[in-house]
C-alpha cells in the first residue's frame, strides 16, 4: 500500500510531542525484565479497533495485526520456495480439486484455553465472508462446508480449484463461542480482547496509538522469543523516522520507507538497509465506461508510449523500482515474457494519434477528439495522501502534454477514491493510478478483469467487458494440469496487454531500515521483512547474544 504524504512541520511537531508523551507513559508501565520489540506505523494506516472489518486486510497495521493473533489453516512459507506450510491444518487432501478435506491439529487452543475445532472453522467460513466483503473471493465460494468430526472439515467448492496452492488462504479462524452472538453483524462486536489462537495475545489496544501484544506461552508452535511486541502509530513518516533513529522503534511496519527517506538511515551503523522485491504493482485503471477519448484503444496506447517510465523511476522512485507489464511477477513460472512493449516513444504516440484522427485543429497544443471536436482533456484521479503516486501523476501530466493530451489531475480522499474506482460506471473520471499486491498466489487478481454482469462487479476497476477473457479465466481457474494452466495464464496476460483496460507500469522496491545493534532474526522475502505473506520476521526476531 502506498505510504502517506508528509505532514506539515507544525502538525508533525504536535503529533511527535503527543507520541513522546504517550511513549513515556507507555514505557513506564512495561516490565523492564521482559524483552520488547517495537514496530512503528504511520497513523493513517492503523486500525480503528480490533473489530472485524476491511482493516483486517487492507491497512498496514491490519495486515500485520491479525497474523500474530489468529491462525489460518495453512501459511505461505518464505522466499524463494513459497511453500504451502501447515498451520492449524496439519495436512489436506483432495481427489478432484473441488472437494477439499483439512485435518486439524489437536493441540491448538484459543487464548482463553478453549480448543480450536472444526466447528470454529465451519463458523468462520459461514459468517466472515458475509460480514467482511473482502473475504468473499472465488475460492471462498462453497457448495457446502461439512464438519466430519471435531478435527476434520470438508469444503466443497463451487468450482474446481486449479491453483497449485490449496484453497482457503489468509483467513483468520475465529472462536465460535465468542463470535456466534454477533454472527449476523460482526461490526457490532468491539472484540477488545481479540481472542485468537496465534503466537501472540492482545494485552492492550489504544485506537490510533498502539497495539500491545504478549507471547502466547501455550502456542502449539512454541512461544516466540520476544515477550512483548508493540505496534505503534506515529503522525507521519517524519515522526516515524525520528522514532526509529532514536531507538524507540526497531522496525517500520509493512511498506518500509520511500527512497527519498533513505539518506537518513543508510550511513547509520545501527541500521541495515534491506532492499526486497516489491509485492505491489502500480498501474493505470482506464474507465472504459466513460464516454470520452479514453474508450479509444489508440489513445490508451498513445498514453503508454508517451509516458517515460525510466524518468519516473529515476525522479520519483530514485531508482528503487522496476518497470512492469503484467499482474504476474517475472519470477513466477506463469509469467508471459512476450507481451506487447509500450516503450517510451513520443514520435510513435503522435503517429498513433495522427492516424486515429486526433489533430490539433485550433493550434492550442491540445489535440481534438474526432468524434466531438473537443480538446482531449482526460481526468486522472489519485488519493491525496499517496505522495509518491501524486508525483508520478504530475510527471505524467507534463509528459503527455508533449503529445497533445491534456491531463486534469484530481486528488481525492481515500474513501472517495475507492468508491470511484470500484464503481467505474460512474462518469466521474477517465483513468486512475491503481495499486495492488497480487502476491505469489495471484489467481484473485484476475477478478479485476472479469466482466460486469459476469461476476466482476465490486472488483473490476475499468468496466472491462470481454466474454472471451471470462471464458479463459474460467478455464484457467478450473484447470489442474499445470502446463495447460500456464497456457491460459499467458493468454490472459496477452489479452490484457493488448486491450489495455489496465496498463501495468511499475513494481516499486521495498526498502526496510531495520535496527541491527541489538536485534537479529529478520526474514527477507518478497515485499520486505514484514508483509501479509511474510509474518516470519515477527515469529523469528530475537535479541542479539
Amino acid at each position: 500500500m502506498p505510504n502517506t504524504h508528509y505532514s506539515t512541520l507544525i502538525k508533525t511537531c504536535l503529533v511527535l510531542a503527543l507520541a513522546v508523551m504517550l511513549l513515556f507513559q507507555f514505557t513506564a508501565a512495561v516490565d523492564a525484565k521482559k524483552i520488547r520489540f517495537n514496530i512503528g506505523f504511520t497513523t493513517d494506516q492503523t486500525l480503528e479497533s480490533p473489530r472485524a472489518s476491511e482493516s483486517w486486510q487492507y491497512t498496514e497495521m491490519g495486515c500485520a495485526f491479525w497474523p500474530v493473533l489468529y491462525d489460518q489453516l495453512w501459511m505461505m512459507g518464505p522466499a524463494p520456495e513459497y511453500k504451502a506450510l501447515p498451520a492449524l491444518a496439519t495436512r489436506w487432501e483432495t481427489q478432484d480439486r473441488q472437494t477439499w478435506r483439512y485435518y486439524l491439529r489437536k493441540d491448538a487452543k484459543f487464548h482463553d484455553g478453549k480448543p480450536v475445532t472444526a466447528h470454529d472453522v465451519e463458523f468462520t467460513f459461514a459468517y466472515l465472508p458475509k460480514n467482511v466483503p473482502s473475504y468473499d473471493v472465488p475460492d471462498l465460494t462453497f457448495e457446502s462446508v461439512t464438519v466430519i468430526d471435531d478435527y476434520t472439515i470438508e469444503f466443497k467448492l463451487a468450482a474446481k480449484h486449479g491453483n497449485p496452492y490449496p484453497p482457503i488462504y489468509w483467513t483468520p479462524i475465529l472462536p465460535k463461542h465468542i463470535w456466534e452472538p454477533y454472527k449476523e453483524d460482526f461490526s457490532s462486536f468491539p472484540n477488545m480482547k481479540a481472542i485468537g489462537s496465534g503466537p501472540y495475545k492482545l494485552r492492550e489496544f489504544k485506537s490510533k496509538q498502539y497495539v500491545w501484544f504478549e507471547t502466547n506461552k501455550d502456542y502449539w508452535g512454541g512461544a516466540p522469543a520476544i515477550d512483548e511486541m508493540v505496534f505503534k502509530a506515529y503522525g507521519g513518516q517524519e515522526a516515524l523516522n525520528l522514532a526509529a533513529k532514536k531507538g524507540e522503534v526497531q522496525m517500520m511496519g509493512y511498506s518500509g520507507i520511500r527512497a527519498l527517506n533513505l539518506p537518513e538511515f543508510k550511513d547509520d551503523k545501527n541500521f541495515k538497509i534491506i532492499k526486497s522485491e516489491g509485492i505491489g504493482l502500480i498501474w493505470l485503471s482506464f474507465n472504459l465506461h466513460k464516454k470520452s477519448a479514453i474508450q479509444d484503444l489508440n489513445v490508451r496506447k498513445a498514453i503508454m508510449h508517451g509516458t517515460n517510465l525510466d524518468k519516473i523511476v529515476d525522479l520519483v522512485y530514485q531508482g528503487y523500482a522496476k518497470k512492469a507489464d503484467s499482474f504476474i511477477y517475472p519470477e513466477m513460472d506463469n509469467y508471459n515474457p512476450n507481451l506487447p512493449k509500450y516503450d517510451f516513444s513520443p514520435e510513435k504516440a503522435k503517429q498513433i494519434l495522427d492516424s486515429a484522427g486526433y489533430a490539433d485543429k485550433d493550434n492550442d497544443g491540445i489535440r481534438n477528439d474526432p468524434k466531438t471536436g473537443q480538446n482531449v482533456v482526460l481526468e486522472i484521479i489519485v488519493p491525496s495522501d499517496w505522495a509518491t503516486e501524486l508525483k508520478l501523476a504530475t510527471l505524467m501530466k507534463e509528459q503527455l502534454k508533449d503529445i497533445g493530451i491534456e491531463i486534469a489531475l484530481r486528488t481525492l480522499d481515500l474513501d472517495t477514491y475507492y468508491a470511484f474506482i470500484y464503481a467505474p460506471t460512474e462518469d466521474k473520471w477517465d483513468f486512475a493510478i491503481g495499486e495492488e499486491e497480487p502476491g505469489p498466489n495471484a489467481d484473485w487478481i484476475w477478478e479485476l478483469s472479469r466482466s460486469y454482469g459476469g461476476g466482476g462487479e465490486g472488483w473490476n476497476q475499468s468496466y472491462y467487458n470481454n466474454p472471451k477473457f471470462d471464458e479463459l479465466l474460467e478455464s484457467y481457474l478450473a484447470e489442474t494440469d499445470m502446463t495447460k494452466r500456464k497456457e491460459y495464464s499467458f493468454k490472459m496476460q496477452q489479452m490484457i496487454s493488448e486491450d489495455l483496460p489496465y496498463a501495468i507500469m511499475l513494481r516499486p522496491d521495498i526498502i526496510d531500515p531495520v535496527r541491527i545493534d541489538k536485534w537479529q532474526g529478520y526474514v527477507q522475502t518478497m515485499g520486505g521483512v514484514i508483509t501479509w505473506i511474510n509474518p516470519w520476521t515477527m515469529f523469528n526476531i530475537k535479541p542479539k547474544k
